[in-house]
């Protein structure tokens, strides 16, 4: 495959100024003319996709079925907009992709060029159990396809009734060719920018009447596209550059909403919700803060709203919503080509003297994301507004006496805090610590053990009524409190 160099005019300075202020402030840019996005062939289900498909997770003792098809297509090749969709993530630059544009429109290379692609799709057994929310994740080419936003939340996914659809991104297709040719032999795609068509496609499919539909019997209202870091990206790319293009045969949007994590790339106000959700790694990324844009609930500002989580880092030991899927088998993979290699050894010794892995539970974050987002389609009704993480005039974050970041989404784990939360700098942004006050200092904060407690369930509870995480969560982590003892 032969990766294209992305073109963007933007024009007079003046000019590229002007559209910069304007989306800035919420005025969409302009919308592309769009017919209906064609429904691609289907092959499957493959047999036995969990015993012999690679990447597969267990789900029948949720009360789920996972079953993996093949799907072909054709559609178009373009120059590529970000890493997402380049062959090699170290040949773009960052902080020109992720940064907001004049102008949304991808440059077409050639029209028409065949693919195929794989998916994986996780639903319940019964219909009658479905909640009518699709959610579709692309992979995550690291280790030849990870579903990361899965991986965290397939607990709750499973436990709300929502259906779950992988798709395969196209520069893993020679590894899964190589680990099992007989199964995934037919995999293919001119250029990884078919990615997108592949996206809408697919898209089209789950929301047909086509009998080839995976979830036909089932009654699908809504779908909703995620991603976390290079998968956030390619979310808000699409979000971006092909959103107003993917309709369906009355017009209406294929995907009712989108959720971006772990990335700083500018999503531009769309005609359906947003919810981008930041760690304290991502918030400043490739000059992340010239990102941002205020929150809104509608009008020219779109329906919007991100949230920067303080002390998290973007590689966490945040824990799993549980009941959780059963990891899939182990099967050796080759990595995908252009993917960046960080020192992980070399970030971890940077780290102070006592540090432990960074556990704040972001997790139960990105769960109260999506219920908001279903309550924003279904309901009407907006998610809760949070102040950005405080940062001086080149963007760093401002730190408290305490060493935890100033402002953003406090988790009681903030609020109360017993550890000093941080993320490294330079290659080692992506990774993060914590190091555990001391006794002496945990006794001058709040005197005695049993205080310290009733102050994370005070801050937990303050935390659910303002709608920012479930009463699970908050139980979870009055019950980890629990165990600090000084």
């Amino acid at each position: 495959m032969r990766t294209k160099s992305a073109v963007f005019s933007l024009g007079s300075v003046a000019r590229a100024a002007a559209l910069a202020a304007m989306i800035a402030a919420g005025v969409p840019a302009t919308r592309a003319q769009a017919s209906a996005v064609p429904v691609p062939q289907v092959r499957g289900p493959l047999a036995h996709p969990v015993t012999r498909g690679i990447g597969i997770w267990g789900v029948t003792q949720l009360g789920y079925i996972a079953r993996e098809y093949l799907v072909s297509g054709r559609d178009n090749v373009y120059a590529p907009v970000s890493m997402a969709d380049a062959l090699s993530m170290s040949s773009r630059n960052n902080i020109r992709d992720l940064a907001i544009h004049s102008s949304y429109t991808p440059t077409l290379i050639r029209r028409d060029v065949r693919y195929t692609t794989r998916i994986v799709v996780y639903l319940p057994k019964s219909s009658a159990k479905f909640s009518g929310n699709v959610v579709v994740e692309i992979n995550h080419p690291a280790g030849g396809g990870q579903l990361i936003v899965w991986s965290a939340l397939s607990g709750f996914f499973t436990s709300h009734g929502d259906a779950y659809v992988a798709i395969q991104h196209p520069i893993t297709f020679g590894s899964l060719r190589a680990a099992d040719p007989a199964r995934y032999g037919s995999l293919y795609a001119s250029d990884p920018t078919q990615l997108w068509g592949m996206v809408s496609q697919i898209g089209a499919l789950i929301r047909s009447h086509s009998a080839e539909n995976p979830l036909h019997g089932y009654r699908v209202r809504h779908l909703y596209l995620t991603g976390y870091s290079y998968t956030g990206v390619a979310t808000a790319s699409y979000a971006d550059y092909y959103h107003d293009s993917a309709k369906l045969q009355d017009g209406r949007p294929i995907f009712s909403g989108y959720l971006p994590f772990a990335n700083s790339m500018y999503v531009r106000p769309l005609d359906v919700p947003v919810i981008r959700v930041n760690t304290q790694s991502d918030f400043n990324s490739f000059d992340g803060t010239r990102n941002r844009r205020q929150d809104s609930n509608g009008g020219r500002g779109g329906r919007y709203r991100l949230y920067e989580v303080a002390g998290a880092s973007h590689v966490n030991a945040s824990p799993r919503i549980q009941p959780s899927a059963t990891p899939p088998r182990s099967v050796k993979m080759r990595q995908p080509p252009g993917l960046p290699n960080f020192p992980v050894k070399k970030c971890l010794d940077s780290f102070p003297a006592g540090a432990r892995r960074n556990n704040l539970p972001l997790n139960y974050v990105l769960e109260q994301a999506f219920l908001d987002m279903y309550r924003w389609v279904d309901d009407g009704v907006p998610p809760p507004r949070v102040p950005f993480i405080k940062t001086d005039a080149k963007g760093n974050a401002l730190l408290a006496q305490d060493g935890n970041v100033e402002g953003g989404l406090r988790l009681p784990q903030l609020a109360v805090p017993a550890d000093t939360y941080g993320v490294g700098k330079g290659m080692c942004f992506l990774f993060g610590y914590r190091v555990p006050f001391s006794g002496a200092k945990m006794k001058a904060l709040y005197g005695t053990a049993r205080a310290y407690h009733t102050a994370v369930a005070t801050a937990a509870h303050r935390d659910v009524t303002a709608g920012l995480i479930t009463p699970a969560a908050a139980t979870a982590i009055i019950r980890q409190a629990r165990h600090k003892r000084f």
